[in-house]
């Protein structure tokens, strides 16, 4: 798990294309500088809010969509 910069965000430097929908998707939905974004794995990017509240952003490529969890991580990796 990567921790994204504020650099790293301003200029989409993700390793995945599921990524970058993902980054894609915080940026339009969110206030994403409010949040810690992690690289969680290929297909997942985690964020941690202001009261250390995790929640998980995946890319679906099955219906190209990104889905959201707050479940934790082990449950996550077990639907993955």
């Amino acid at each position: 798990m990567r921790k994204l910069t504020m650099e790293n965000i301003n200029k989409n430097q993700v390793d995945t294309i599921a990524q970058f929908k993902i980054l894609q998707y915080l940026k339009k939905e969110l206030s994403i500088y409010d949040f810690e974004v992690f690289l969680y794995n290929k297909n997942t990017i985690k964020v941690v809010d202001t009261n250390y509240q995790s929640g998980y952003f995946w890319y679906d490529s099955n219906i190209q969509m990104v889905k959201f969890s707050d479940r934790k991580e082990a449950e996550l990796e077990k639907e993955l």
